[in-house]
């Protein structure tokens, strides 16, 4: 055994140390998503669920970039590279929209941008027909929530050090479809890029 494969298993045991101790705590859980995705025309990236402060956590979605389509389309996987969901841009219509499918092709949200000014951009999610999450903040920096009935259900933030440049930070309150949360942070920046 060399050293290289010493160093691999003691940096392996501290890991399932760290992880015996990390319980799995109540209240939101956090992930880490990288900033401008569509710069990366036809990248894959992940989305890392992260224990606490330090670290770069472990991979909990991917976010598939699909590119050889005439509307900008990203499918949403475990990391198994199960389809979760799928994000599609809406063309031909008056105001930017986006729709999220679940793997069956089935309508889960739509998003749409309404038109409220030239200072900031507002936004309204339709989940699942009569459900509407409401959107308080700035999208561009990557500070606002998300709020069900009044409820704060998703938090955007850059309040911890991000260990790897250009990402942010989504807080996502239990019981919430994590899933299609992240979905529609990935089509909120998308649409304001």
């Amino acid at each position: 055994m060399g050293i290289r494969d010493r160093m691999q298993e003691r940096r392996h045991e501290r890991r399932e140390e760290r992880s015996g101790e990390e319980e799995e705590d109540e209240g939101p859980k956090t992930y880490a998503m990288r900033e401008k995705l569509l710069l990366d025309i036809g990248d894959d990236f992940n989305i890392n669920r992260m224990h606490c402060r330090r670290g770069c956590g472990e991979a909990a979605f991917i976010a598939n970039n699909k590119v050889m389509r005439l509307r900008e389309t990203f499918n949403l996987q475990t990391s198994d590279r199960e389809t979760l969901y799928q994000i599609q841009e809406r063309k031909m219509r008056a105001r930017d929209a986006m729709a999220i499918e679940d793997a069956y092709g089935q309508k889960v949200a739509e998003i749409k941008k309404k038109v409220v000014g030239l200072v900031r951009d507002n936004f309204v999610v339709k989940v699942r027909g009569d459900t509407n999450w409401v959107i308080h903040g700035s999208i561009l920096e990557h500070d606002f929530t998300i709020l069900e009935d009044g409820r704060e259900i998703v938090t955007v933030h850059k309040n911890w050090i991000a260990p790897v440049c250009d990402c942010y930070f989504i807080d996502i309150s239990e019981g919430v479809d994590e899933g299609l949360a992240l979905c529609v942070c990935i089509a909120l920046e998308s649409m304001t890029d």
